[in-house]
């Protein structure tokens, strides 16, 4: 998890106030005019970083509902539920876990959450038509990780860039029985370098980017994770802020676009598959860091595990992910296209 105030309070006071200036421009426009006139949010500070209520939020985007119950609190709506934990590094929302850019803390009485997850996770999940200059799209760039003399991670029952291959293979022909056009960045156990695969996506008009591969912890680590690309200023999930994440990305251009993306494939691959959930999570993979389309990665699940590993062997497991991935694009495309179900009250930057 990101240490934003151990990192800033090793810069020079002018350079931290410039950093912290860089870091929340790029976040949400707190006021902003909305049909019935402006809504002003309650901005606090902690530890260097702006937080707002958790009630503003509820009010901004018109759930019913707040729950508070010990530690937990619920914002809840008839097709949403947000769960939030006081110093809790991720989140729920439908049961599906987000992990988080900084925790949600408590100060007098109200819930906190950070005005950059509001603006890189919260907004573009819960209402994904409103995402500024979102690009349509007609065809999906399919990557299949590794391959040639990098086999990826390799496990009792085989090795990943060969179950990556064979996904994809099943990926394309489920994206082009919904109508899409397909790229598949490689079609046999040949080595791409990770800027062959960018470019291939850069190159390619009115696409999406999504790589597919398997994981590898231990023989016990179980579960299905989706990457989306960490927004500028905050670090990869679990690890600390370092100087290099102030930079910015080519990918960063597609900031909510990669986490609605990332929500869509994500949280109906768990429903298809009954994985474990290991979350929607921030990285800066050069695949989707250097791309300029919308992008994620998802790692299928763990071929390391005689149980998982066992499961992924079989092509049937490999089929419902590719079914899945698929589905959840056109889930995705749908969220663009139709209006949320959570009434606006602003626009966002």
């Amino acid at each position: 998890m990101v240490r934003l105030d151990s990192f800033s309070s090793q810069l020079p006071l002018h350079t931290r106030r410039e950093w912290l200036r860089r870091v929340t421009m790029s976040a949400l426009a707190l006021t902003a005019p909305a049909t019935g006139g402006a809504f002003e949010w309650k901005v606090v500070q902690e530890n260097g970083r702006d937080y707002v209520r958790l009630q503003d939020i509820k009010t901004f985007y018109t759930f019913p509902r707040l729950q508070r119950e010990g530690r937990n609190s619920w914002l809840r709506s008839n097709t949403m539920i947000i769960k939030f934990s006081n110093e809790a590094e991720d989140i729920f929302i439908n049961n599906v876990k987000f992990c988080l850019s900084f925790p949600i803390i408590e100060r007098d009485g109200s819930v906190l959450v950070s005005r950059m997850d509001l603006a890189k996770l919260l907004d573009p999940i819960i209402r994904p038509t409103y995402i500024e200059n979102a690009q349509p799209f007609d065809t999906v760039v399919v990557d299949a990780g590794h391959g040639g003399h990098d086999s990826g991670a390799v496990g009792p029952y085989g090795a990943e860039k060969a179950y990556t291959l064979d996904t994809c293979f099943r990926l394309e022909k489920a994206l082009k029985i919904l109508g899409y056009k397909t790229i598949l960045t490689r079609r046999s156990d040949i080595f791409l370098t990770l800027g062959e695969r960018v470019a291939i996506a850069n190159r390619t008009p009115r696409c999406i980017f999504v790589s597919v591969h398997y994981n590898s912890f231990g023989s016990s680590a179980m579960g299905l994770e989706t990457f989306a690309l960490a927004p500028q200023g905050t670090a990869t999930t679990y690890d600390e802020l370092k100087s290099s994440d102030m930079n910015n990305r080519r990918g960063n251009l597609r900031d909510s676009e990669n986490i609605a993306l990332a929500t869509a494939v994500h949280a109906n691959s768990l429903y298809k598959l009954r994985s474990v959930d290991r979350g929607v999570k921030r990285a800066r993979y050069s695949v989707i860091s250097g791309i300029e389309k919308p992008g994620i990665l998802v790692e299928g699940g763990f071929v390391s595990s005689s149980t998982e590993g066992a499961r992924i062997h079989r092509p049937e497991f490999r089929q419902t992910l590719a079914d899945a991935i698929a589905g959840g694009i056109g889930n995705y495309r749908k969220a663009l296209m139709k209006r949320s179900s959570v009434p606006q009250r602003g626009r966002t930057s």
